[in-house]
């Protein structure tokens, strides 16, 4: 599953630049060829039998209720920077955050690929408001490199959390509050 939520904001902006005040991406969008590092990343972060295994759900044409619960926590768990958190936090959300849409989530991937967002990187720069920056875990799979690359071509503040992979609010919750806490803050006093 390829992160969707900064890239539907950032279209948004795109669409409707009069209805954004301030816009703070979190963990992404990811642009340009990312997906070949966070694999890498990924597989290193996994034993050979958990990547094995994955494999393996991911061939099942219907899952049972606990396959599916264990594909998602073995697709997630590598997502946060400890191991042992990172189990736990994917076991919690394979749990709520269902049922997953593979149709649906299939064909956000194939429009993300037909219209891929980086082309459309000068517009976005364009329709940004005065407020806008990305916020980033260190420690996410994806290669904060790519996010580091995209603030500079936007031209906005990338900010960085240690101890943290792609759900930093799960991993450095006081971190994240006080970033947004002052997002929020200077949002408002620009108004």
């Amino acid at each position: 599953m390829d992160p969707y939520g900064t890239d539907l904001a950032s279209r948004f902006c795109m669409a409707h630049p009069d209805r954004v005040a301030a816009i703070l991406l979190m963990c992404g969008p990811f642009v340009g060829e990312w997906r070949t590092a966070y694999r890498a990343e990924r597989d290193h972060r996994m034993s050979i039998a958990q990547q094995e295994r994955l494999r393996a759900l991911k061939e099942v044409p219907r899952r049972t209720e606990e396959q599916e619960v264990e594909l998602l926590t073995l697709s997630w768990f590598t997502d946060h920077a400890g191991p042992e958190h990172g189990w736990r936090w994917a076991a919690q959300g394979a749990q709520q955050r269902r049922p997953i849409n593979w149709a649906m989530n299939g064909q956000l991937g194939t429009e993300g690929h037909t219209d891929p967002l980086e082309e459309h990187l000068a517009m976005l720069h364009a329709c940004l408001p005065g407020q806008a920056e990305i916020l980033a875990g260190v420690d996410d799979p994806r290669p904060v490199s790519a996010l580091e690359s995209l603030a500079r071509r936007l031209n906005v503040p990338l900010t960085r959390i240690k101890g943290a992979g792609h759900e930093p609010w799960l991993e450095q919750p006081g971190a994240v509050r006080a970033h947004l806490r002052r997002f929020v803050q200077d949002t408002v006093r620009s108004y």
